[in-house]
This record gives structure tokens, C-alpha cells and sequence, in this order.
């Protein structure tokens, strides 16, 4: 999407002060970026968007779904923090949460993944919060996609189906074949049968198609370390960017943080991001048409 003149000025006057990007703002579903600390700039973020109880009420069955699949420490950047999903999952029980479920299906083996990424030693002893990697097909249930063009039916988790709030919580990476990982490409790692996604199917095609039917309450988009390079699962160039984004709107984030770095040495654009503009043209969300700040916290 083209921008006008007056709102490129608008911008240049506000980089001025500080850093800005494109977004738009839903009414009621604000697309908030914040960079700091990275604990405080969770907690600030959530509490932009109305606080955790906007999303989580009391007797709650809370699924969040970080992108936790491979075997490598988090300063490598291929996973989400376990210390950002942490603050979320507290934050959650203090909402009146009755449990939190920290789910993927992982890219490399389980065993290797639960001992190398940190969310074990991270999340493992809060009561009421559960790590899980799940590959076996009795953890997922077929559901069909209405409105899929290519992808027509799914194995989804059965906790994601069963669940009372859904959080989406990836890392910002560089990917070979989806050009970027965020929010939209994350839910791969919510489905059992995701290769034939790449083998059978325009893999942007089938994130988009996928993106008409998760639902998720919110998406906290972990851009502390973003792994610019050699993604999903490195290694590579890590940018130390410090920000985390937030909000309701998959398409509004992910042409938010597309514009933090270069991806692999490019310069992108949402558009330029084929399961972003097909999500945006599905109705999942809205590419951004205004301005606002990322701001600092103190």
C-alpha cells in the first residue's frame, strides 16, 4: 500500500523523535510496539492493550503458543524467549487463569528441544503452567477451513480447540521458504500435518487460509533478538532489536515487524510478503495505513 506525501512527512516529523513504523490501530483491539527492558516492555504492552483481563477471565483455560520448536538456547533467536512467555503465563493466573498450557509441535525432537530451549527451567516450576511438545496424532483433531483455498482441513492441537483463551507468541526470524516468521507463520507449529503445507500447497497460501480460522484472544510478537539471517532455525546474523509488539491483528503485526530489519539482506515491505497481503485480502486483518510511534519505556 502506497503512502501519500502528507503521510510520509507526518512520519519524517515523528522519526524525529524517536523510531516509528506503520500501523493501524483497530477500535477496541490496539496495535501497540513498545522497546525497553525486555520483561517491563511485556508488561507494558499488555497493559496498553487493556491488561491481561481483557483477555483472560477468571476459570480460564489458557493455551499460549510460543514458537518453542527448536533446539537451541534462546540467544540464538530461532525461539521465542521463555522469559517473555513467562510474564504472559503469570500474568494470565493473575487474571483468574484456572491453568496455562505452553504448547508446540516442535521441529527438531522433543527431547533435544525441552533440554536446549529454556522453557522447562524457565516455566517448570510455576504452579498451574504446563510445557508440552506435542507430535503424537492423538494430541490433534482434524477441523475443516471453510474458507481455505488450498488448505481445506488441518490436525490442530486439541488443547488450541478446547481452550478458553489462545495466545500467539513468536519470535521474529528470517525463513527460507516464508520469507519471514511471525505471528502468521507461527500457527504451523499448532498443526500435525504441516509438511504437506510446503510439499502439496503454495506454502504463503496455506498460512493465509490457515489465518481465516485461529482465533487467538492476543499475539505478543517477541522482537528482542530478531535472527535476521540462516532462519528459522539459524544459525545467523541476531539483531538485538528490543521490542515487543502486541495486539489482536495478525496482518497489522506482522506488517509491523517486517519493517524492523532487513530479512536475509532484503528490504521488505508487507506486501512484498505474499501470506501477509493474501491474509489482509482474506479478512484476517489489515495492512497498516497510519503512523504511530515505538515507544520507549523508561
Amino acid at each position: 500500500m502506497d503512502f501519500t506525501r502528507r503521510q510520509v512527512l507526518q512520519a519524517m516529523a515523528v522519526a524525529a523523535a524517536g523510531a516509528v513504523l506503520p500501523t493501524q490501530a483497530r477500535a477496541g483491539a490496539p496495535i501497540v510496539a513498545y522497546k525497553g527492558k525486555q520483561l517491563e516492555t511485556v508488561k507494558k504492552v499488555v497493559e496498553s492493550l487493556g491488561g491481561m483481563g481483557r483477555f483472560v477471565s477468571k476459570g480460564d483455560k489458557v493455551v499460549i503458543k510460543p514458537n518453542m520448536g527448536f533446539a537451541v538456547p534462546p540467544l540464538r533467536a530461532a525461539t521465542a524467549d521463555p522469559n517473555v512467555v513467562r510474564v504472559l503465563a503469570i500474568m494470565a493466573l493473575e487474571a483468574g487463569a484456572k491453568s496455562v498450557q505452553v504448547l508446540d509441535n516442535p521441529v527438531h525432537p522433543a527431547i533435544a528441544c525441552a533440554a536446549r530451549n529454556g522453557y522447562e527451567e524457565v516455566l517448570g516450576k510455576l504452579d498451574d503452567v504446563h510445557v508440552k511438545l506435542l507430535k503424537d496424532a492423538r494430541y490433534f483433531a482434524e477441523v475443516v477451513i471453510p474458507r481455505g483455498k488450498q488448505l481445506k482441513k488441518a490436525q490442530v492441537m486439541r488443547p488450541i480447540l478446547e481452550c478458553d483463551c489462545l495466545i500467539n507468541v513468536p519470535v521474529a526470524k528470517s525463513h527460507g521458504g516464508a520469507l519471514v516468521s511471525f505471528s502468521l507463520k507461527n500457527w504451523m507449529g499448532a498443526v500435525k500435518n504441516r509438511r504437506t503445507w510446503h510439499a502439496d500447497m503454495d506454502l504463503h497460501q496455506a498460512i493465509a487460509d490457515f489465518a481465516t480460522y485461529i482465533q487467538p484472544k492476543l499475539i505478543i510478537l517477541d522482537a528482542t533478538r530478531a535472527l535476521t539471517t540462516g532462519g528459522p532455525g539459524g544459525p545467523g546474523e541476531i539483531k538485538e532489536l528490543f521490542t515487543i509488539i502486541g495486539g489482536t491483528d495478525h496482518v497489522a503485526i506482522d506488517s509491523v515487524a517486517v519493517q524492523l530489519a532487513k530479512w536475509n539482506g532484503r528490504a521488505l515491505k508487507p506486501q512484498d510478503v505474499p501470506h501477509i497481503r493474501l491474509a489482509a485480502e482474506a479478512g484476517v486483518g489489515t495492512i497498516p495505513t497510519a503512523w504511530i510511534p515505538i515507544l520507549t519505556v523508561a
